[in-house]
């Protein structure tokens, strides 16, 4: 029965690559390298899921013994640029967070905008050895890895992609010769506008406003057709070049992610998205071993996800106007947080890669597309940078939150300011952020020693690695750095904070949200967070063959893997044919 299923998917795989000019590479039997990323999901919550059945196909092949599961640790800060650059290049030390601000440009910069993250892979790719993914295709990443094709993929957003060959109906036949496809997505349709209506809308006069509405239910079906063809394509992406013989392949799946930051690492919603990467998981999987070469499929997080408590709703003010108020003179302030609703994502980055299919199709449905990036375009919710500019005159102090790390900058000038002076120019501002109940750790420089401040103490982490501590340990502190729920213990976490707090663009001083061992208080509005220290967001997982002996728990971080897999893999690379 196994042959009978292998032909067709050949048979199927084989005619949809010829219809859109992707044919397939010569044959070769050198294993091949799959790589899929589950955007925010820790090592704990996958457990919970595989116990739960939330997962129920990874859950049967780790029973088969077909795979291995293994926690550990990706990379500091705790979010998916800097763990992506880690895997891809082999480099951790470009990145200090998901937004920053270059003192010296006046620019604040998010790895969510394509020209910057074009611009920090220019440098990466200059540094480093050309990127894991020479020869090989990338999905939905941020950062390309030299990779030959890329699709959906930030770093390369606007080159031809998924679409560059289709002409007429095959658009269509990729979707219409796979039902369960179709089923997949109307099913995605649907319990996404069911979650919305029963989990997003607060109250019960708000509900009936939204069925009252066709427009906005018109809305919310529109972005889960968006959610639910990305995901399809970039499914169907990667079966193809199973078939065709490509590797590496490596893609990012990011919906339990957007699910955890706006429900909780743990709610129903977030779980769910984990039952659609599943079924996604099983179509990567079955395809490899129906393909014409030998597969091996990793399985891994970039970072995992904890339960957050934003800090304007612990303390009344943003972080912002905290700062402000203790600063002993009136400064103008700038703490924008580009608006994010993740849901449109999806439907920018189809727009792109539909930009090129227009001029193959007939007019009527030309006329559709355009129509389509219409509405996009008047709907997406834009942001402040996209209203006023990236780069304008600075602040007085700009505040840069990646979840529950902030970086703070203060514009006197443009090189780092050190510890000292900022303690003799605004004496009260240390004591007041030291002292808030939301803040964990305040961070600083004085030349190259790194003070981490805590209520109680103070531990200096000099040049040579050593730590001089001050009372008690800042990162020992039970109501502000529990160590209960730490992955890094308090040495190792020492060492990752003073490597952050001496990188060129990091701010005059980082904060850290408060951790009880519970929750962590993050500086952006969300329920599910990343990108400092405490529970499960410092947890990655690894799902590995068997057959390679893999111990990740004793890996620095993610150039480590990234040794193993250039080191396994790169005499395996198959070209994509140009």
């Amino acid at each position: 029965m196994k042959s009978i299923f292998r032909w067709i998917y050949r048979a199927k795989y084989r005619a949809l690559g010829r219809r859109i000019g992707q044919p397939e590479v010569p044959l070769t039997l050198e294993r091949g390298l799959v790589l899929i990323q589950i955007d925010g999901l820790s090592f704990p919550h996958l457990q919970q899921a595989l116990e739960e059945g939330r997962m129920p196909y990874l859950a049967r092949q780790i029973r088969k013994g077909r795979f291995q599961v293994s926690p550990w640790f990706a990379g500091f800060p705790t979010t998916t640029p800097v763990v992506t650059a880690a895997l891809l290049y082999g480099q951790l030390d470009a990145i200090p967070g998901f937004r920053w601000y270059e003192k010296a440009r006046r620019m604040r910069i998010v790895m969510k905008r394509p020209d910057h993250v074009r611009r920090v892979a220019s440098r990466l790719h200059k540094d480093g050895a050309g990127g894991l993914l020479r020869g090989g295709a990338c999905y939905a990443s941020m950062f390309d890895g030299g990779a030959e094709r890329t699709i959906f993929t930030l770093s390369t957003m606007g080159l031809p992609g998924l679409l560059q060959g289709v002409r007429g109906l095959s658009l269509f036949l990729m979707v219409l010769l796979s039902p369960g496809r179709i089923w997949r997505i109307l099913r995605m349709i649907a319990r996404d506008i069911l979650d919305e209506l029963w989990y997003g809308v607060r109250s019960w006069e708000a509900w009936r406003r939204l069925l009252r509405n066709p427009v906005e239910l018109f809305r919310l079906g529109f972005l889960s057709l968006g959610n639910a063809l990305l995901h399809e394509l970039l499914t169907f992406s990667i079966s193809l070049d199973l078939h065709r013989g490509i590797s590496p392949l490596y893609a990012i799946y990011v919906l339990y992610d957007e699910a955890a930051h706006r429900y909780g690492p743990d709610h129903p919603v977030a779980f769910r998205a984990l039952r659609r990467i599943d079924a996604y998981l099983r179509e990567i999987d079955r395809m490899a071993s129906f393909a014409r070469r030998p597969y091996d499929l990793y399985v891994f997080s970039d970072h995992g996800m904890t339960r957050a408590e934003p800090f304007a709703q612990r303390s009344g003010q943003s972080l912002g106007d905290f700062i402000r108020a203790h600063m002993a003179q009136p400064v103008t302030m700038d703490e924008t947080v580009e608006s994010d609703d993740r849901r449109w994502r999806s439907w920018r980055y189809l727009m792109v890669e539909m930009r090129g299919l227009e001029r193959a199709l007939s007019p009527r449905g030309a006329r559709m597309v355009r129509a389509a990036r219409a509405y996009v375009q008047r709907q997406a919710p834009r942001s402040q940078e996209e209203r006023e500019g990236w780069s304008k005159p600075a602040a007085d102090v700009i505040v840069r939150p990646s979840g529950p790390l902030a970086h703070v900058y203060i514009a006197v000038t443009s090189d780092p300011l050190p510890l000292s002076e900022i303690a003799v120019r605004w004496p009260h501002l240390l004591d007041a952020l030291i002292e808030h109940p939301g803040i964990g750790l305040v961070i600083g420089r004085e030349g190259e020693d790194v003070f981490l401040m805590g209520r109680q103490g103070a531990r200096i982490v000099r040049a040579d690695g050593r730590s001089q501590i001050y009372g008690q340990d800042p990162l020992r502190d039970p109501e502000r750095m529990a160590v209960e729920g730490r992955w890094l213990d308090p040495e190792r976490a020492a060492q990752e904070l003073a490597r952050l707090a001496r990188l060129p663009d990091s701010g005059d001083l980082i904060l850290l949200g408060a951790w009880d061992g519970r929750v962590v208080v993050t500086f952006e509005e969300q329920r599910g967070t990343h990108g400092g220290l405490g529970g499960a967001q410092e947890v990655s997982f690894l799902v590995f063959p068997p057959e390679r002996p893999l111990r990740p728990q004793t890996w620095r971080d993610a150039r480590d893997f990234h040794v193993f897999l250039s080191e396994t893999y790169q005499k395996a690379l198959t070209p994509y044919p140009g």
